[in-house]
């Protein structure tokens, strides 16, 4: 897979962000306009047509909607700072830039796409992607709409229940453009598969449009979202609302030909290929809130003094569950901040269908969102009662997790699916003999881990050999230890290369000695850790747990947040006052 392409940054804070220092810092002024600020009087409905006002203002603010959508960085700070100060945004702007613009933007041309374009580039309707289904969830493989061809166009219907899409975000009534994943039938009845098409789904006066059926879910305690169900009867849509990409044609008689055989074969990913930038995205913004959370939680920490004994009151930071948990899901984070960067600049250049990107992008999705609800469920946690306030944002930041890894495709399923690619592509290199390494050498944990993933590799062979279900199962740990041993090692490998940063240094090795002591029964029974190594594994963790903590506000003012910017209680110097200040001002009642 791939992480080259990376260009070395001279500032520190330069190095963890991703995109222009303006654009970021725009992004900051727009979404935290106290118009659109959340208030303990707004009812859930409320709340979501704030979300849809200010998607409209963020658009206005920020350009053209196609414009963004095509520049990866720009659409990756979206998403970034959308997560860190208007979590609501998140459902609707995943839809909005990336699956609907984002598709309407590169898989059909230009006069097709314009009348659809025009309504989403100044938010006079908002663009959502209809996939997922009550029967094949989001295995879209097996999806079960349809779009029949009948002479002029298609005709899109729901055959039975469980093809019913399930659950977009289309509840609140305004005027929608969405992209539909179909099974194209012809002519002749012969099903070719899964095809995109355009359609309005509500007009503009938020009404369903002929042949949608729209049903909103129930409340959702995480995350603000209109989810619904929805179905067709008989939906129309234009000859030309197909994307095809260009890698197919559909004449009169509606009978679809292929340009040639690597069209044929790159036809789903094509259709999907929007799915691949959307899990980036994502991935991207969970570890934004990730950053945020750990920013939040270790300043609060600082500073909050805990009693213990009459004579005794340390800081917070100082506890040790407090400080080690912490500053471990620090070095993970700031690791997975370095190695998605890497893989966001190799997307801006690549092919979407491609199967190494696509294969780098799961691996990405995998390696990064899981950690991330981690790392604020733990600052959630450490920060105890203030923790359980959106005033202090960590708690919102949870349901912008659970909502993103829930979409464009489980973690579990897509790492499994990689770790699988990654053990037949990697099969012919053989892992190193068993020998004893010592952890207190650089060099050494970076053969540990590259030692890891390979001997996993060859173990999954076994499983590799039939298709039966029985080995495609069975070989499902291994799979996903293959992709979290792999992602691990390439992280480590880009966090040496900008070592010359001492805060940099520090993380590394934290995330080198904390990976091996996670798995220290793994490395002592397969003979590359004895007992001994394993103690000076830990000892050696701690001291680096030292040097990061030496490090620690340097880092932290690298993450580029601003205490007023992020408006939490916890952040200032005076808790009492802030809190008071919040609960009396007349903007939040």
């Amino acid at each position: 897979m791939v992480t080259h392409g990376y260009t070395e940054r001279t500032s520190l804070a330069g190095l963890l962000r991703h995109g222009d220092l303006e654009f970021h810092q725009q992004l900051q002024q727009v979404l935290r306009n106290p118009d659109f600020a959340v208030t303990e009087k707004q009812s859930q409905e409320r709340r979501r047509e704030n979300a849809y006002d200010q998607l409209r203002y963020l658009v206005k603010e920020i350009g053209s909607t196609r414009a963004v959508a095509t520049n990866l960085p720009e659409l990756f700070a979206v998403f970034d700072w959308s997560a860190v100060l208007a979590t609501d945004l998140i459902p609707l702007i995943s839809g909005h830039y990336n699956l609907a613009s984002g598709s309407l933007s590169t898989l059909t041309d230009s006069d097709s796409a314009a009348p659809y374009l025009q309504d989403l580039d100044d938010a006079s309707s908002i663009g959502v992607m209809l996939l997922t289904e009550y029967g094949c969830g989001s295995n879209i493989g097996f999806m079960q709409t349809t779009a029949t061809w009948d002479g002029n166009g298609f005709v899109l219907n729901t055959p039975n229940p469980r093809a019913r899409k399930f659950m977009p975000s289309v509840g609140i009534p305004v005027a929608r453009v969405c992209v539909i994943g179909a099974r194209f039938i012809d002519a002749a009845g012969v099903d070719h598969g899964v095809h995109l098409f355009t359609a309005r789904l509500r007009d503009a006066n938020g009404d369903p449009c002929p042949g949608v059926t729209i049903t909103q879910l129930d409340h959702q305690p995480l995350v603000i979202m209109d989810n619904s169900v929805i179905s067709f009867d008989n939906l129309r849509v234009e000859r030309s609302a197909w994307l095809s990409n260009d890698l197919a044609t559909i004449d009169d008689e509606g009978v679809l030909t292929w340009r040639d055989e690597q069209s044929r074969k790159r036809g789903f990913a094509s259709a999907i290929s929007q799915l691949t930038v959307g899990r980036l995205a994502l991935s991207s913004c969970l570890n934004a809130t990730a950053r945020a959370a750990l920013y939040i939680a270790l300043r609060y920490a600082a500073k909050r003094v805990v009693p213990l004994t009459p004579v005794d009151s340390p800081l917070m930071v100082d506890i040790p569950h407090v400080r080690d948990t912490l500053l471990t899901d620090l070095a993970g984070t700031v690791a997975r901040t370095i190695y998605g960067n890497a893989i966001k600049t190799f997307l801006a250049g690549s092919d979407l269908t491609d199967r190494d990107t696509v294969v780098s992008v799961m691996l990405a999705k995998h390696f990064i969102q899981l950690h991330a609800l981690d790392t604020v469920t733990h600052c959630r946690l450490k920060m105890g009662a203030q923790g359980m306030f959106s005033a202090n944002r960590v708690a919102d930041y949870l349901g912008v997790c659970h909502a993103a890894i829930t979409g464009e495709g489980d973690c579990h399923v897509l790492g499994s699916v990689a770790g699988r690619v990654l053990a037949k592509q990697l099969a012919g290199t053989l892992p190193p003999e068993p020998g004893l390494h010592d952890p207190a050498d650089a060099s050494d944990r970076a053969r540990l881990l590259n030692a890891r993933t390979l001997t996993i590799v060859q173990e999954a062979q076994q499983h590799l050999a039939t298709p039966a279900l029985a080995d495609r199962l069975a070989v499902i740990p291994e799979a996903l230890s293959i992709a979290e041993a792999y992602c691990a090692e390439e992280a480590l490998r880009l966090l040496h290369e900008h070592a010359d940063h001492a805060e940099i240094a520090a993380v590394r090795d934290v995330f080198a000695l904390h990976y091996l002591d996670q798995h220290a029964a793994w490395y002592l029974t397969h003979g590359l850790l004895d007992i001994a190594a394993v103690e000076t594994t830990k000892q050696q963790l701690r001291h680096a747990i030292d040097s990061l903590a030496d490090n620690l506000p340097t880092l932290l003012d690298a993450f580029a947040f601003d205490d007023e910017i992020l408006g939490a209680p916890v952040l200032s110097e005076d808790l009492p006052a802030a809190w008071d200040s919040r609960c009396h001002d007349p903007r939040r009642h």
